[in-house]
């Protein structure tokens, strides 16, 4: 029996069993590419289109970034608009308020430097009834006066007397059914003007239907004066 020996190089093995397998992935990628190609797939095409859809998605994104920026330009002049707006109505209604106190305050001084009728010497400039809140709060005013250069105190008393309609009945009310200390009649005394006012809380249920004021001079002035405000569905509102 003869002995042969035979060089062993595993090393070489596994270097031709990769070797192999390079190859044959080599080969498949090939055989896979030409595949696409007979089938009309060109991959020099498909990385030009896909670089011209790469840069047509950061366009897209430009064009977004830049209306959201317009977007945000456009609200934020909006924003400032509306407050030039709203500041520009506050202001106007401030004048128009202004104006209003300003055109009592003439017809007021006119009452006392050449009233309509001087003659009667004391005069009722103003008078007026409105709610105040809840719960049937209401706030009057009274300005009284005489003519400039009459000397003589003018005094006496007026009278608030409120109708309507409580429960199904007819009812009037003073100024003691309604004020808190329950006052009967106001007192005035002056020379030349004098304002009176206060509130007032009707009773619950109760429908108001008209306010009368009543002055009545004391001493020997005995011209009473006389003023109704009908408190008609629009003043309600």
């Amino acid at each position: 029996m003869s002995l042969v020996v035979k060089p062993h190089h595993p090393w070489k093995t596994r270097a031709l069993w990769l070797l192999a397998a390079l190859l044959m992935l080599a080969g498949g990628y090939t055989l896979f590419d030409y595949g696409r190609y007979l089938a009309g797939y060109d991959s020099d095409e498909a990385s030009r289109v896909k670089k011209e859809l790469v840069e047509v998605k950061e366009r897209i994104k430009r064009k977004n970034d830049a209306l959201r920026q317009e977007k945000a330009l456009l609200q934020r002049a909006r924003q400032i608009e509306r407050q030039a707006y709203d500041d520009l109505d506050s202001t106007i209604k401030n004048l128009q308020s202004e104006i209003l106190e300003l055109k009592e305050e003439l017809a007021f001084y006119r009452g006392i430097v050449s009233p309509r009728e001087a003659s009667t010497g004391l005069q009722l400039q103003k008078f007026s009834f409105e709610p105040d809140g809840p719960d049937g709060r209401f706030r009057y005013r009274v300005v009284l006066t005489q003519v400039l250069g009459n000397d003589r105190l003018a005094r006496g008393r007026v009278q608030l007397e409120l109708e309507g309609i409580q429960e199904g009945e007819s009812r009037s009310l003073t100024l003691k059914d309604v004020t808190e200390n329950s006052v009967n009649a106001l007192s005035y005394r002056f020379k030349y003007f004098q304002k009176l006012e206060g509130d007032i809380r009707l009773p619950e249920n109760f429908n108001l239907l008209r306010a009368t004021l009543r002055i009545l001079p004391g001493g020997k002035a005995r011209n009473s004066i006389e003023k109704t405000i009908d408190w008609s569905i629009e003043e309600k509102g």
